[in-house]
């Protein structure tokens, strides 16, 4: 892996900076809080103008071919300015579906996705599922002469509020493995329990009650469709991992300021060796986790074995350093860090969310363990 940037990272680097750091402040992340489904309508028209949302979507869908180190440097700028928005479960997740499924709408949904004309998120948790990828259990499609029908409930479908298609994994009925379904948010059958997360993002519980879609509505099934699945899965939890550097690194230039500020005993509380230490226990994390990122990187487009065993590594050491740095952060500012007035609170909320979405710490410690 090369790590300078090329003249395209760096414009976009660049790009992406000035835009977050123009939207970084407590005020503007609180006002985020009151918008419906925690949506922001145009910072995604902004997305779109920059080219954004075009940079994971194949060229001959109208998009920039970015590689997924393009994807992750956006990411770790978007996470200093904690962007909420469905950028993941859009551009990377579901777009990688709907490419490689090859649906017969595949350029028209990849283009509207580039252009910032809708939204897709995926909808494949169920009740008691811990982060399983394996075969829904809930969710069954039956199959007519020509459509399918679909009942069950999926949990904690991220970014779903603000969705006009989902992503939904099911049974298909007398066939093995996992069906993928493009399904229309405003179809009949489909209703939503929105509700906010704690960094001020929204998710939804859907329910599928007898929704009717089209044949040509199926994009995988089978082994195929568990495999691109997991794939589209485990390249979303690369680009959250990506967002978690930048918050971290944003957490430690917040601290570092804060403690060279913050006066005790008539000088900078920065000046006591104890502090010191822990500003370095979060620097030596944050540096880890950018590092175990870039392993992961170089090997999303490996087996399936050797990617998800990267993937889980990466999760790991970076989850791992998200608690402690959010959790120092906090301690370093004392018991009002945790206030909604300062900025580190925000941090310390994304950074929960971000360490438990597409699998936590246990999780990937069980998948890394069975995979060895």
């Amino acid at each position: 892996m090369n790590f300078d940037y090329n003249e395209t990272q760096q414009m976009l680097l660049d790009s992406a900076e000035r835009l977050m750091k123009s939207r970084a402040s407590v005020e503007k992340w609180r006002a985020r809080r009151e918008l419906p489904g925690g949506f922001d309508p145009s910072g995604w028209a902004q997305f779109a103008e920059l080219g954004w949302l075009a940079l994971p979507i194949p060229e001959d869908a109208g998009g920039l071919g970015g590689s997924m180190e393009d994807i992750a440097l956006l990411m770790v700028a978007l996470g200093k300015g904690l962007a909420v928005e469905p950028y993941v479960s859009t551009a990377v997740l579901c777009a990688h579906i709907i490419d490689r499924a090859g649906q017969d709408r595949r350029a028209d949904l990849l283009g509207a996705i580039a252009a910032g004309e809708t939204r897709v998120t995926l909808a494949h948790a169920e009740a008691a599922d811990r982060y399983d990828v394996a075969t829904p259990r809930a969710t069954v499609a039956h199959s007519l002469q020509h459509s399918y029908v679909l009942n069950g409930t999926k949990m904690l479908a991220l970014d779903a509020p603000s969705a006009a298609y989902f992503i939904v994994s099911a049974c298909l009925e007398g066939a093995p493995g996992t069906a993928l379904f493009l399904v229309d948010a405003a179809a009949r059958g489909v209703a939503l329990a929105d509700y906010p997360l704690v960094d001020g993002s929204h998710a939804a519980d859907v329910c599928l009650d007898d929704v009717q879609v089209e044949r040509g509505a199926l994009l995988a099934e089978g082994a195929a469709g568990a495999d691109l699945l997991g794939a589209a899965i485990d390249r979303a939890t690369l680009a959250l991992i990506a967002q978690a550097v930048g918050s971290m690194e944003a957490c430690l230039e917040i601290c570092s300021g804060y403690i060279k500020e913050r006066k005790q005993f008539g000088q900078p509380i920065g000046s006591f060796q104890a502090l010191q230490h822990l500003i370095v226990d979060m620097l030596i994390s944050t540096h880890q986790s950018r590092s175990i990122l870039y392993q992961a990187l170089a090997r999303v487009d490996d087996t399936t074995a050797e990617r998800s065993r990267a993937v889980s590594n990466a999760k790991i050491v970076a989850g791992e350093a998200m608690q402690l740095v959010s959790r120092t952060g906090i301690q370093l500012h004392g018991g009002y860090g945790l206030t909604d007035e300062y900025a580190i609170s925000h941090h310390f909320n994304r950074l929960l969310v971000l360490e438990k979405a597409y699998g936590d710490i246990d999780h990937h410690v069980r998948r890394l363990a069975t995979s060895a």
